[in-house]
């Protein structure tokens, strides 16, 4: 580890860490470093690919030898023995545990509803904007397009380091809202036994899955749980739900065999701040994202020097006296950063990164949002700290990363349905579009193309 003070090249800036070993403060002063800074918060190229190697492993041995491979995998990674014959987790355990948390912790209970609740109507109100198409012909046809829920969909419940009742809720609702006919979950197996015939599972999730209606649940995680749910008997049209690399690279891998939400791997969060921010409230706001995963990022950018200074005293108070001072380090110390740069830098840099959330803590926040298009997320003053976010104000968590964001959506009502195109011609309009129908056909030399739109045109009933 560097002595306190010292600073070091990394490409095109120098690094300097300050009163905070754990993580790296910075100055960003010119807009051609803009590509560097976002390269230099990409994971490591080693990483990846021994991620993509042994993804590609996982996803074979599944294809080739379905459930077989599935349960050796999770005997080899999660250290559980699944019974072939009794993997579904029954509803009688779901129920059990909505009961359970009722009775004894009814303002848990209460709390997860509300969440629930504040879900399920920003999705309805998703639906409700989504609308079908129909435009008028001149010969009495139509065109446009409607849309179509999909068949089957996957979900994927991390529960590697926690478990999250609130990604359930996130990935679950929207495809309820939307019309999907089966649904699918799977969250990663425990050795420690909760209720009966449950894996492990935490009972908080049993409970949300009850409350939601969820009946589909089975104990598999990792790149093996997407695989099965790809290429065994769910065969599902779409997986969607956030996880750690390796779970977003088997998501990558199945492009083309289903459909996926998005590249959701580790947390990013990009807070923006000026000197009306409190120190202490953007510390929390980053361990809240350091927290989550080792591979996380979270990266503070203002121009205010001395709220930095304050900020690495609240970091290094908080993180000393932290439940999850391990993870903390390890996140904050390899993808970390405090960024010195002016506000046309700031919102450079957040532009280029595109990351999955985005914080405006600034005096002014809607006059910076305009210039803000590529995050996934963004919250906006300082009082829409992300955590609320995560846990069910209304828009949903699962976003995407990896820079993503700057072409693909947050999962959404959207995400489980499909655009058909429909086109509905009578035979006026037919004769009407055919000639010149035919001389673009012919042009391009597409011969039986012209004279099938050409025998309609020339039939006249």
């Amino acid at each position: 580890m560097r002595p306190v003070g010292e600073s070091w090249q990394a490409g095109p800036f120098t690094l300097e860490v300050h009163r905070c070993y754990f993580i790296s403060s910075n100055d960003l002063t010119n807009r051609a470093d803009v590509p560097g800074w976002v390269a230099a918060l990409a994971r490591n190229g080693e990483t990846e690919e021994d991620t993509r190697k042994a993804v590609t492993a996982i996803l074979a041995d599944v294809r080739r030898d379905g459930l077989k491979a599935v349960l050796d995998w999770t005997l080899r990674l999660d250290g559980v023995a699944l019974d072939p014959a009794a993997l579904r987790i029954p509803e009688a355990a779901l129920q059990t545990a909505r009961a359970d948390l009722d009775r004894r912790q009814p303002n848990l209970m209460a709390a997860l509803r509300e969440m629930i609740a504040n879900v399920r109507r920003f999705a309805e109100g998703q639906r409700g904007c989504l609308r079908d198409l129909e435009l008028p012909l001149p010969g009495g046809g139509t065109v446009g397009e409607r849309w179509c829920p999909l068949k089957t969909a996957g979900v994927y419940i991390p529960g590697g380091r926690a478990f999250y009742p609130s990604t359930l809720a996130m990935t679950v609702i929207p495809a309820q809202v939307a019309g999907v006919g089966r649904i699918v979950g799977v969250t990663p197996p425990k050795p420690q036994p909760t209720l009966p015939g449950a894996w492990g599972v935490d009972p908080l999730v049993l409970a949300c899955a009850a409350e939601l209606g969820l009946t589909e649940l089975y104990p598999f995680g990792g790149a093996q749980a997407l695989a099965w749910l790809a290429y065994g008997e769910p065969a599902v049209d779409l997986v969607a739900g956030p996880g750690n690399r390796f779970v977003a690279e088997a998501k990558r891998q199945l492009i083309g065999t289903c459909g996926i939400d998005a590249l959701a791997g580790p947390t990013e969060l990009l807070v923006l701040a000026d000197g009306t921010a409190d120190p202490a409230w953007l510390a929390e706001d980053l361990l809240a994202q350091a927290e989550h995963d080792p591979d996380a990022a979270a990266v503070l950018v203002s121009a205010d020097r001395a709220l930095f200074k304050a900020v690495e005293a609240e970091l290094q108070t908080r993180v000393a006296a932290s439940p999850r001072r391990a993870i903390l380090e390890q996140s904050l110390g390899a993808h970390g950063r405090l960024v010195c740069a002016e506000r046309d830098l700031a919102i450079a840099l957040a532009q280029a990164w595109a990351p999955e959330h985005l914080e405006l803590c600034v005096g002014d926040p809607e006059a910076w949002l305009p210039a803000l298009t590529t995050a996934g997320a963004v919250f906006i003053g300082s009082a829409s700290a992300e955590a609320f976010g995560d846990y069910g104000a209304g828009p949903n968590h699962v976003l995407p990363t990896g820079r993503s964001a700057r072409y693909t959506s947050p999962l959404g009502v959207a995400t489980f349905l499909k655009r058909q195109s429909l086109l509905r011609l009578s035979a006026a309009d037919a004769a009407a579009m055919a000639p010149w129908v035919e001389k673009l056909a012919e042009a391009e030399g597409l011969t039986h193309h012209g004279r099938s739109a050409g025998l309609r045109g020339h039939h006249h009933p």
